[in-house]
């Protein structure tokens, strides 16, 4: 080959090269900026504001449920000696190609010893098409735990919705959740149909929960146990339930 040939050929090559690093460079920019991009709305969804929403956060709004978006809810902060707990909830909108429309929601449950740097302490994501629901019921009279109730129901079928009660422990940072399927099962009997709610703490050992007759439905033959609405003390320490005075 001729020193000329060779020349021709070393310029080809660098200009090649040079060509081949200015697209990786011009494609990894390109990415970050989509990433970017990404990350920016996805991080900007719409917040509901400090309401009880975020027990029942959905996609859909107005009496039509025409306004179909993601949205955001917060609960105010709790705060005690214990610490400083709030919760979110995220109700995800998504569409597939024949323009369906799906919601699935995620809560998480954030928490603090001094209030400035609030870790992650509970998460409950819902599957495709899930609803999760999470309410902050406030600190016992010590500090000592914190009360939260989670619900969960299927948007896309007539369900009840399924609720636990859970205890964030403020010195060990943990999330339990509260036996009380368990204790109503020895109180009402195996085979006993009702609806819950948490109502709070009666002591800093004890938790008032109310139960009710649930709604009459066709989709299955149901089994009653509870003629009217109920308040019992359910005790943390022995798990046992007793009826509280009116």
């Amino acid at each position: 080959m001729s020193q000329h040939s060779k020349e021709n050929c070393h310029l080809s090559l660098a200009f090649f090269s040079r060509l081949i690093c200015c697209r990786f460079v011009i494609h990894a920019s390109s990415l970050k900026i989509l990433l970017a991009f990404t990350l920016f709305f996805s991080a900007t969804l719409p917040l509901a504001g400090q309401t009880p929403n975020t027990a029942f956060l959905s996609c859909w709004e107005g009496k039509d449920r025409s306004n179909f978006q993601s949205r955001r809810a917060k609960t105010p902060t709790a705060k005690s000696s214990g610490g400083f707990a709030y919760a979110e909830a995220i109700a995800e909108a998504t569409k597939d190609m024949g323009e369906a429309q799906f919601c699935k929601n995620k809560v998480q449950l954030f928490y603090s010893k001094d209030g400035s740097d609030y870790k992650v302490v509970y998460e409950k994501a819902g599957l495709e098409d899930q609803g999760v629901g999470i309410r902050v019921l406030g600190w016992s009279h010590t500090g000592s735990q914190l009360l939260v109730e989670v619900g969960v129901w299927g948007y896309d079928r007539d369900a009840d919705v399924v609720k636990s009660a859970l205890a964030l422990d403020s010195t060990t940072r943990q999330v339990h959740e509260l036996p009380l399927a368990d204790a109503f099962e020895r109180v009402l009997g195996k085979d006993c149909e009702y609806d819950s709610s948490i109502v709070g703490w009666s002591s800093d050992d004890s938790v008032l929960v109310r139960v009710a007759k649930t709604p009459a439905t066709t989709r299955y033959n149901q089994t009653f146990c509870v003629d009217k609405p109920t308040v019992y003390a359910f005790n943390l320490q022995s798990g046992n339930l007793q009826r509280s005075a009116p």
